[in-house]
């Protein structure tokens, strides 16, 4: 049997012609074998201003699609076939439904058998490889990128309206009892604010920095009486690299929290929109 590839590419800017390779099908037309770089496509998803929840959805699909032959092509013992296979005429058809947001290129054949040595061989070359285009070189620092989005959608909007790159001592508060960095606050009838919280450090450093960032908006809230108002404070963080990771779990768990709000970096400005919406201003004498 004739062993092919194809790759699995997300498209950025489809009139630039951006493309970054996020996974790979290996197949015999027999044995199949599918795997997508996590860490490729949080790069790609934090250039794609929309239609993030589709890119999973439509990865997701085709990769239980797959799981679904492999499955059904095990139990057979090659009594059966399974009736739709993934060829080039079904990649075409992916590609032409997903709207150019993700691309599937023509299969490639190889001389290599279709087995794991071969797909991770090939996986390494065509997915993992170091360089592939200046603009993955770019954002491959996903950290750097979640920073220069918070000053570029929300502290550059607002420097001028309310504070901005705050460190909180004592010295604001008298009865502060730790400092604690937050990218903006004003107030207007009610708070609001933002803090980036790198979801990527150990647990114990993401539970402190959350809890410190509890404390001082209460301690606020309470100063100038707006506890229980509808106040507007949000945590900016992007996705936790390792999905299984308790990291992960705990950056789930605190978007369906009540007291902030859970935004990723490239949804700054939704602070920014809030705070020109309230009117909020400079309060501290800082």
């Amino acid at each position: 049997m004739k062993t092919y590839l194809s790759i699995i590419k997300i498209v950025p800017n489809f009139l630039a012609g951006d493309a970054i390779s996020v996974g790979m099908i290996l197949s015999n037309d027999k044995d199949y074998f599918i795997r997508f770089s996590n860490r490729k496509i949080r790069v790609a998803k934090s250039l794609v201003s929309d239609n993030k929840s589709f890119i999973d959805f439509f990865l997701t699909k085709i990769e239980r699609k797959i799981n679904e032959i492999n499955d059904v092509n095990s139990r057979s013992n090659g009594l059966f076939e399974y009736p739709n296979r993934i060829n080039s005429d079904y990649m075409r058809y992916l590609d032409n439904y997903n709207n150019n947001i993700i691309q599937f290129d023509p299969p490639k054949y190889v001389k290599e058998e279709t087995n794991l040595d071969t797909f991770n061989k090939l996986f390494s070359l065509y997915v993992n490889k170091e360089t592939e285009l200046n603009i993955l070189q770019k954002f491959n620092d996903l950290s750097q990128q979640s920073k220069l989005n918070v000053e570029r959608k929300l502290i550059e909007r607002v420097k001028d309206k309310v504070h901005t790159n705050i460190k909180f001592t004592d010295k604001i508060l008298p009865t502060l009892y730790f400092n604690i960095d937050v990218d903006c606050i004003g107030l207007n009838g009610v708070f609001t604010g933002a803090k980036t919280v790198d979801f990527n450090q150990s647990e114990h450093t993401i539970q402190k920095e959350i809890s410190n960032y509890y404390a001082l908006t209460s301690m606020l809230e309470n100063n100038h009486d707006k506890y229980g108002k509808a106040n507007n404070f949000y945590i900016i963080s992007d996705e936790p690299s390792v999905i299984s990771s308790k990291q992960h779990k705990y950056w789930e768990k605190m978007k369906n929290a009540k007291k902030f709000n859970v935004i990723f970096s490239e949804e700054s400005d939704m602070v920014a929109k809030k705070i020109e919406e309230t009117n909020a201003g400079l309060f501290l004498s800082v």
